[in-house]
């Protein structure tokens, strides 16, 4: 047999995946957009223009050659106060989906395995903290902790545990009775070793599309949270705090709360398109279609 013959080898699920997902339009534009706010908030140092808490011109000074966006109701210019404000929104987004991920999976992935009183405790549990509206829940534990930027990752990631809770739960009990699981249970695994080596590496495509579009929930929820006065603090550079300082000033100097409001429009679309890639990407459902 000639080596022309012989067939390819095929391609692994990741490279499958990532074709899939680059097929996709709007998650590849997505992608781009995320990519380049990434790249604004590392480098907001050496490409913002000004000082973002420097009083650089006369207060709600027109968008113009020098100042792109403008100037705000006390001088200072409002593209270099947005590039840094891309910083502490995109931490705020990770830090906090991080502190409501990792509680979220622990528990979900013990309720679903376990079953039994666990199951019975937990989801108990989930059911209280999903009777509250999580914008509800995270001003009520800020309300607790006081404002502060810090407080409302806390809050906005205590808020998200029960959603990823619900979600590994979920995923969890439709994986644990595959015969693999049974397989591997038969071999001499321990629990521990079957839940995180074979139930949650076979669980976590739902997870990561869904970590993507709550990312974009909590910059919303941040900016909002913020926007209350109950968020970040002045004069930080923070996209809901500046969208909250230039609410009376709409009719005079738009741009002051304008620009940082689209700045969180695309950020919370490039989220969104991203999860809808990595859906069409990685649920067997979709591949169907």
């Amino acid at each position: 047999m000639s080596d022309a013959t012989l067939e390819r080898p095929a391609d692994s699920p990741w490279r499958q995946a990532a074709r899939r997902f680059f097929a996709h339009r709007g998650g590849t534009i997505g992608l781009i957009l995320l990519i380049a706010w990434v790249v604004i908030a590392l480098a907001a140092p050496m490409i913002a223009p000004y000082d973002p808490d420097m009083l650089v011109a006369r207060a709600r000074q027109a968008p113009s050659a020098d100042h792109w966006f403008g100037t705000d109701q006390l001088g200072r210019d409002v593209l270099s106060r947005v590039i840094h404000g891309s910083r502490v929104s995109l931490t705020l987004g990770g830090v906090s989906v991080t502190f409501g991920m990792i509680p979220g999976v622990i528990l979900g992935l013990t309720a679903g395995y376990l079953g039994g009183w666990a199951d019975a405790v937990i989801s108990r549990l989930i059911d209280a903290m999903l009777a509250f509206p999580s914008i509800i829940l995270a001003l009520i534990i800020i309300a607790t902790l006081g404002p502060g930027i810090f407080n409302v990752m806390i809050a906005v990631g205590v808020a998200a545990i029960p959603e990823y809770a619900r979600l590994m739960r979920a995923s969890v009990l439709a994986i644990k009775s595959q015969p693999y699981i049974e397989a591997a249970r038969l071999v001499g695994n321990s629990p521990f070793r079957v839940m995180v080596r074979h139930v949650f590496v076979n669980a976590n495509a739902p997870l990561v599309v869904f970590t993507t579009l709550q990312i974009g929930t909590a910059i919303l929820v941040g900016a909002g949270l913020s926007f209350l006065g109950l968020g970040a603090q002045p004069p930080t550079a923070e996209w809901g705090l500046m969208s909250a300082e230039g609410r009376q000033l709409l009719r005079r100097a738009w741009w002051i709360s304008a620009f940082p409001g689209i700045a969180i429009l695309t950020v919370v679309i490039a989220f969104n398109l991203v999860g809808d890639g990595l859906r069409a990407a990685l649920d067997p459902k979709m591949r169907l279609r």
